[in-house]
């Protein structure tokens, strides 16, 4: 392994540190938990509800900067019938920004989705016929693509699953694989957030 390759492991590896406690905390935030009713949706409706906050420390986002993450959307839910989390959870880093006043145009998000989650990319049809129910993760899908994150799979992960392009939703880039995808993104400086 060169040196420069090291150090962009190395990059990445620490990036992925700084992120894991915020990580934790947003994983047990969720609209299912209770306090929905209080919820706010300022960018994308209906999912990634956050509950309005009046904290006044130095830990705000600035609305001025731009921020870049790189989302490894591994993990999906247990019920094929029900919403992945980590979908809404995604959805919650949009609007949590946009309520403290940052600009979608100033999010440059890309989530890459494989392991458990790939299934969430299929299109109706495909999940219909393998999982006999709609595909409850369509409409978030694009919702978020529609707020501008980049919505992305991992090739591997669809070939592992034989889950083929033609059964990808066209909301969907497919990749490689999430190794090269994390990687690149990595080595651009985006933030990193597993999910």
């Amino acid at each position: 392994m060169g040196i420069r390759h090291q150090c962009a492991v190395a990059g990445v590896l620490a990036t992925a540190l700084t992120m894991l406690p915020l990580g934790a905390a947003s994983a047990r935030q969720n609209d299912s938990q209770g306090n929905s009713d209080r919820a706010v949706h300022p960018v994308i409706q209906e999912y990634g509800g956050v509950i309005p906050r009046s904290d006044d420390n130095t830990n705000q986002p600035d609305p001025d900067k731009t921020y870049h993450v790189i989302f490894d959307v591994f993990h999906g839910g247990d019920d094929p019938a029900k919403l992945n989390p980590q979908l809404d959870r995604l959805a919650r880093a949009v609007n949590v920004f946009a309520a403290h006043g940052v600009d979608p145009d100033h999010l440059d998000f890309v989530a890459i989705l494989h392991g458990d989650s790939t299934r969430s990319v299929m299109t109706e049809q495909a999940y219909q016929k393998r999982f006999g129910v709609a595909n409850p993760d369509s409409d978030v899908i694009a919702a978020l693509e529609q707020a501008g994150v980049q919505m992305e799979v991992c090739g591997q992960a669809l070939s592992r699953r034989d889950i083929s392009e033609e059964m990808v939703n066209s909301q969907v880039d497919v990749t490689p694989s999430s190794l090269v995808t994390l990687a690149m993104y990595g080595q651009k400086g985006y933030a990193y957030e597993r999910f």
